[in-house]
């Protein structure tokens, strides 16, 4: 893997410039700080995404946007109410250490990278999100409202991390096999996998970590890499096809900050019905069917 610089905050002005002249395409990774196990650093959503597109520009070419680790969702089940009374008391964790903030709040958010992606002057942008179940479908509706509502040439695919696994029938899982692999193979140093086993089931239990048994199945560095490498490759060939698809319109610009917050409250009043918040919704297709645009007079 080469070391050219990819991440847009690390370059200097004239560099960002050239390499959206050369490589237009933009990578954007969501994730958040959750618990996953007490055998996985809290990022573990937000590392493997970052590293993943970061990868994916690097061997494909593109730029890799500025990062944050913030995503959804609170719920009282996992991500606490901010009150204390949040998690399982069975599982014994009382503070569940997420970096989450509301889905509107992050909703919003992406509306506005995606306006910024565009100002800029790229003609793709790729989004993938490392944290799953439901959110990603809602990532979808954005980038699809935003060039129905604004006609923005600009070429967009969201999609979580899983989705692009083509190694074997991995279909991605939370501190399981594959996302603790996946770790492994992009930062080693933050899986201790001899953490497996703590006091009072710390770190097992309904959405915290796996129980692996002894040595049988255990994650490994080796089957990381491999999944990592069918990710990297599927990222480039989306962003391959999406800068294929790019039909420039003469003297575009982008919307103002101001434009797209009207088209953000827009699609809140329209959509937010649909959105999967949770990931019981997720799990058991109990979400509301999007009924699409022409349904909803938009």
């Amino acid at each position: 893997m080469g070391t050219k610089k990819v991440r847009w905050e690390e370059m200097f002005p004239d560099e960002l410039y050239q390499k959206i002249q050369d490589e237009p395409v933009c990578y954007l990774a969501y994730g958040l700080a959750e618990p996953h196990g007490a055998y996985n650093a809290l990022g573990l959503d937000w590392l493997k995404a970052q590293a993943l597109v970061e990868q994916a520009a690097q061997k494909h070419g593109g730029v890799v946007a500025p990062p944050f680790a913030w995503h959804i969702q609170e719920i009282p089940d996992f991500h606490d109410d901010g009150k204390g009374n949040g998690w399982l008391p069975d599982v014994g964790v009382k503070q569940p250490l997420c970096s989450s903030i509301p889905s509107d709040l992050y909703y919003r958010m992406v509306f506005h990278q995606i306006r910024d992606v565009d100002a800029r002057g790229f003609h793709a942008a790729v989004l993938v999100t490392g944290h799953y179940g439901g959110p990603e479908k809602t990532l979808r509706l954005i980038c699809d409202y935003y060039t129905r509502r604004t006609k923005s040439p600009l070429c967009l695919h969201a999609i979580a991390d899983w989705e692009c696994i083509r190694y074997q029938d991995f279909k991605g899982d939370h501190a399981g096999i594959c996302e603790t692999s996946q770790l492994l193979a992009l930062h080693p140093s933050l899986v201790d996998l001899d953490r497996r086993r703590v006091p009072d089931g710390l770190g097992t239990g309904y959405a915290a970590g796996v129980d692996f048994g002894d040595t049988e199945g255990l994650p490994s560095r080796e089957l990381g890499e491999k999944i990592v490498e069918s990710q990297v490759e599927e990222l480039g060939g989306i962003a391959h096809r999406l800068l294929g698809a790019y039909e420039g319109t003469p003297d575009w610009k982008a919307p103002s900050q101001s434009d797209v917050d009207d088209i953000w409250y827009r699609f809140d009043e329209a959509t937010r019905r649909y959105w999967t918040s949770t990931y019981s919704e997720y799990r058991t297709g109990s979400a509301r069917e999007f009924p699409g645009w022409e349904a909803l007079g938009e």
